[in-house]
């Protein structure tokens, strides 16, 4: 975390010390593109409650679902008359969701259904068309967006690619499957699992790294009964580290990360991009904005989500390895190509010409 005086003239309103998906995207995008353009990285706790700030002063906050204290400084600085107050939405359509957090699961349930049919009174709304500017990763965010806040000065800036990350041609593309990121109910590693089972009558001897933490309860206790039943060639590794990652990384030339539609936000999935800039040959599903990112059969491909299909469909490309290779070359061109997008120069343009 980097320190820095509230007084200073440009300041980017994230926590970076969690493990989230938006943690890792601000320090990327801090480091990449806000740092030289002189901002300094700001705790949102540190927004004060009742504070006067530099009429010219701007501010870029990375809003998602769980960001409550980046929704609450975002809140804050509104409310003290700031107008040159920028976001990225990551969770469109919602600055956080719900907009009202609550300790009790139960309160946050109802909460969300606050925002859902009745949009917290408009709440989400009015503060969304109060930025200056709000970003989103992908046009169906945009559109989600515009749904509730049609007012909001919305612009689509892709998923933030740190060039130097992205592997060389012709990396290895090793016999495994990996699936990571964080385990839930929602995230399909259920079908990951069946799929692999499926795929091992195939092509015996096929492994599966599974990778990644559950986050509440429920999701611990849907990963226990996994574990239980799925333990043939699969080595779970729970958090590793991003050397430990890489390695696993270069073991395995097909990562599979089928995702259930979300029923009330649009993100674009970090871990998609991940594989994309290490050149992995993706499985996903059409679900959210993942359309946007792949494109089957060229950058990686769409599971139809029958195990058995999608077992024969794995074992034929594992067997191409031309196929293989030029899928692996597709995803490579895909993060480069996001890599490369003037992210500085969109946002010092006053109007963000481009992809409006």
């Amino acid at each position: 975390m980097v320190e820095h005086e509230v007084s200073a003239t440009k300041l980017h309103v994230c926590a970076t010390h969690s493990r989230s998906g938006i943690a890792d995207y601000a320090k990327d995008f801090h480091r990449l593109v806000l740092a030289p353009e002189g901002y300094t990285l700001c705790d949102p706790n540190e927004i004060p409650r009742h504070g006067a700030f530099w009429k010219e002063t701007q501010f870029h906050v990375q809003l998602g679902a769980f960001q409550h204290a980046e929704r609450r400084a975002a809140s804050r600085l509104l409310t003290a008359g700031c107008e040159t107050v920028e976001a990225t939405i990551h969770d469109p359509p919602f600055a956080a969701f719900p907009y009202f957090a609550f300790h009790s699961a139960l309160l946050t349930r109802l909460s969300r259904g606050f925002d859902w049919y009745l949009r917290s009174f408009g709440l989400q709304r009015r503060l969304i068309e109060r930025l200056r500017r709000v970003f989103v990763l992908s046009d169906h965010g945009k559109a989600a967006v515009l749904r509730i806040a049609p007012r909001a000065n919305v612009f689509v800036m892709p998923h933030i690619v740190d060039r130097v990350r992205v592997w060389a041609p012709g990396s290895p593309l090793g016999t495994a499957l990996l699936y990571f990121g964080f385990i839930g109910p929602n995230k399909g590693l259920d079908h990951v699992l069946e799929v692999h089972a499926a795929l091992r009558r195939l092509r015996p001897g096929v492994r599966l790294h599974v990778v990644g933490q559950p986050g509440s309860d429920r999701a611990r206790s849907y990963l226990e009964g996994l574990r239980r039943r799925y333990t043939d060639d699969v080595i779970y590794h729970g958090y590793v580290t991003d050397d430990h990652l890489d390695a696993l990384f270069v073991q395995a030339a097909h990562v599979i990360l089928p995702y259930a539609p979300y029923r009330y936000i649009v993100p674009t999935s970090g871990s998609v991009v991940h594989a994309l800039r290490r050149a992995r040959v993706i499985w996903t599903t059409a679900a959210n904005a993942m359309s946007e990112l792949i494109v089957d059969g060229e950058n990686g491909f769409m599971l139809t989500m029958d195990p058995v299909a999608d077992a024969q469909r794995l074992a034929r490309v594992i067997d191409d390895q031309l196929l293989t290779r030029r899928v692996s070359d597709g995803a490579r061109k895909t993060a480069l190509a996001m890599a490369d997008f003037p992210y500085r120069r969109f946002l010092a343009s006053e109007a963000s010409p481009g992809r409006t």
